[in-house]
């Protein structure tokens, strides 16, 4: 199964375009939390958990470009068992993190056009 992904068209340049300004982009990492934010909660409520180690791993990653979303660390190293499976140890294939991306899609997709809109009325370029 391919990753699921919700892009932008043209947000690259669109990033370009606001440098050139002098405008400092990092308030879109905040956006890309507030975006990220939507599907970490439901993957949250999609992985199955004894202890709620693995759905308190889940977290978004921000760059001014996007987030990713992230599950796993080192203390819950099995983050990416869970997800993709195992089955040579009988581990079936629970995909939380596909599963949160694209039952929220749409959502995610309002969110990024809301975000960026409030972003270009912030700095007064509409």
């Amino acid at each position: 199964m391919a990753q699921p992904e919700v892009g932008v068209v043209g947000l690259r340049k669109f990033i370009k375009q606001l440098e050139a300004l002098g405008v400092d982009v990092t308030d879109l990492k905040a956006a890309w939390q507030r975006v990220g934010n939507i599907v970490v909660q439901e993957a949250k409520g999609n992985v199955h958990s004894i202890s709620g180690a693995l759905a308190g791993s889940i977290r978004p990653s921000m760059a001014k470009g996007g987030s990713t979303i992230r599950a796993g660390s080192a203390k819950v190293p099995y983050a990416g068992v869970i997800h993709f499976g195992w089955p040579r140890r009988n581990i079936e294939a629970n995909q939380y993190l596909y599963d949160a991306s694209a039952a929220k899609q749409q959502e995610v997709v309002t969110a990024i056009s809301d975000e960026l809109n409030n972003l270009v009325r912030k700095l007064g370029l509409n």
